[in-house]
């Protein structure tokens, strides 16, 4: 397995990838956009022989960073390949940063590893997502704050 940061000559798998995961996927411009010029993005991707598996892309804004896209192509999910991107993701920030997600309440294995990477659960809506699909948002608290 390979850990590294997205180019640009990564949104053709990237995209290939997002179109086979998600019903409701982002767009070519979009993950362009996230790899090339968001100003506060950072993208990764997972290899497996060469090939990517899988990516992650993440929004750093002062003391927060926020998953905002997520995913590991079908025919590798549950062997461990998103624990990997995530953990490696995770170590990126130093533990410097909260880290807050949204996931689909029907979407048990995330749910799950993002809670065994010690995310917990802060909100839910319903009908968040365009298919009627209810959102859980979730962060994973790094910095202790004080009263003073």
């Amino acid at each position: 397995m390979n850990f590294r940061q997205a180019i640009s000559k990564d949104i053709d798998s990237i995209y290939s990838i997002e179109k086979r995961v998600f019903d409701d996927s982002w767009s070519y411009e979009s993950i362009d956009y996230e790899i090339t010029k968001g100003k506060h993005s950072s993208a990764f991707v997972v290899e497996k022989d060469l090939i990517i598996i899988g990516y992650i892309f993440i929004r750093i804004i002062f003391n927060e960073g926020h998953i905002i896209n997520f995913a590991i192509d079908t025919q590798f999910q549950h062997q461990g390949f998103g624990k990997f991107l995530l953990k490696k993701s995770l170590a990126i920030l130093n533990g410097n940063t909260n880290v807050f997600l949204e996931v689909k309440e029907a979407n048990l294995p995330a749910i799950k590893l993002y809670s065994d990477f010690g995310f917990e659960e802060f909100n839910r809506k319903e009908n968040y997502y365009s298919d009627g699909s209810g959102v859980i948002f979730m962060t994973k608290k790094n910095i202790k704050y004080g009263v003073v």
